[in-house]
């Protein structure tokens, strides 16, 4: 019998097998549907959440990077709270008056001095209405950096920035949430914290977020100048950044180097002493991402591990029983000249069969989820070719490696044994 003839007698037989044991089948298909689905279901989702972490990054340029007073989380991104005698309490903060020196150092183009406050509990209150806001207080360049923009009023000036002036920019939540519907522009609003100093805004536009999956995870944003952040409000000190902006042409090693050079310059650093500041680049933050969806993928992988587990058990479970009741059939066929690679390639073939149509399933339920992700939530999964191609051959393979064992048994089988099977 000929490789086609093979692979026909193959496909025939899987689909007779299939009709007869509708119930051992179905279980079978259905445990591969499911590791196949949940393949393409998170590699769409982690590819969506990589690409609106790349535009949210690119935004700001590749080559902006940031000054901290420590090691964020000692070097590996936790919170720089986990002990209580770390850098993050043991170096002293950045102080925003070196700003302006570090924005003159050649091949810079700009330096700001930023605070995320987002997590830092501030409420803001008008009208009798209150509301726990995000609150980053940023520079008047910060749009640069930003994918959002005003969609009413206007962001505030580097005058108004500079003069300290309380002007604030809130998102369209915070207004239907305080002002219910009515145009906040030119009102006003009290920013502060339970025990802690509150001050007044005047609120000179409405913000609206980027469209990317990490802007909706926080919610009623308010931006306020960092200056006038600091005058009205208690901003800890430990949670001031600066933002740098090297020129257009200057690389970033070379704008790290001279950041740097600087900052321990500031700082009182001896030659051989370590930095006790802390920079941050983009690629940085990319790697970070990278450990984070690494995680992911590990749970991914063990997720639909199971599901072809559970399908390559019904495979051995299947095969076994098609290998008993076609004893005879493999007795007479062996005696009329079948080879065992024919009778071994048989059995695979029909065990591929029955894995590859779960993977076709599986592929077509992970597209309906994919597009419901897409369509429901903020995050734009798309399906990678790589994970169509993996989902596919993990389902043959599942199918091929499961019944080796079944079709290795029954093609070792004795002719003459076979022939008096009842």
């Amino acid at each position: 019998m000929g490789l086609v003839a093979t692979l026909r007698e193959g496909l025939r037989v899987a689909w007779d097998s299939l009709n007869a044991n509708k119930v051992r089948s179905g279980l079978t298909i259905l445990g591969v549907a499911i590791g196949v689905l949940v393949v393409m279901a998170m590699a769409a989702v982690v590819q969506g959440m990589n690409d609106s972490f790349s535009d949210a990054l690119s935004a700001g340029g590749m080559t902006t990077f940031y000054v901290f007073h420590a090691p964020v989380g000692g070097g590996e991104f936790g919170t720089g709270l986990e002990e209580e005698e770390n850098e993050f309490f043991k170096n002293p903060p950045l102080d925003p008056v070196w700003v302006e020196e570090l924005g003159q150092l050649p091949g810079i183009h700009r330096v700001s001095a930023l605070a995320d406050l987002g997590q830092a509990g501030y409420h803001a209150s008008a009208n009798g209405e209150d509301v726990r806001i995000s609150l980053y207080a940023v520079g008047a360049s910060y749009l640069e950096i930003d994918d959002g923009d005003v969609v009413d009023g206007r962001w505030f000036t580097a005058v108004e920035e500079a003069r300290r002036t309380a002007v604030a920019v809130i998102d369209s939540q915070v207004a239907l949430d305080l002002f219910e519907g009515t145009d906040p522009i030119g009102k006003h609003i009290t920013i502060g914290r339970p025990r802690s100093r509150n001050a007044q805004f005047e609120v000179i536009g409405i913000y609206r977020k980027p469209a990317n999956v990490f802007a909706s995870l926080a919610s009623h944003w308010v931006f306020v100048p960092f200056p006038a952040a600091r005058k009205n409000l208690d901003v800890w000190s430990r949670m001031i950044a600066f933002m740098v902006q090297p020129e257009e042409g200057v690389s970033l090693e070379q704008s790290i180097d001279v950041v740097r050079g600087s900052m321990r310059q500031i700082r009182g650093l001896e030659p051989g002493e370590d930095d006790n500041f802390e920079i941050i680049t983009q690629d940085q933050f990319i790697e970070l991402w990278d450990k984070l969806t690494g995680v992911l993928f590990a749970v991914m992988i063990a997720l639909s591990g199971v599901g072809l587990m559970v399908g390559g058990i019904g495979v051995i479970g299947i095969m076994m029983i098609s290998v008993t009741e076609r004893t005879r059939e493999i007795g007479l066929r062996k005696a009329m000249g079948a080879r065992r690679r024919d009778l071994l390639l048989q059995f695979l073939v029909e065990a591929a069969t029955l894995t590859a149509l779960g993977g076709a399933i599986g592929m077509a339920l992970g597209g309906i989820v994919v597009s419901l992700v897409t369509r429901f939530t903020p995050i734009p999964a798309s399906v990678p070719l790589w994970a169509i191609a993996v989902a596919l051959g993990a389902s043959i393979f599942t199918g091929v490696g499961f019944g080796l064992y079944p079709a290795a048994r029954g093609a070792t089988l004795d002719p003459v044994d076979a022939l008096r099977y009842e």
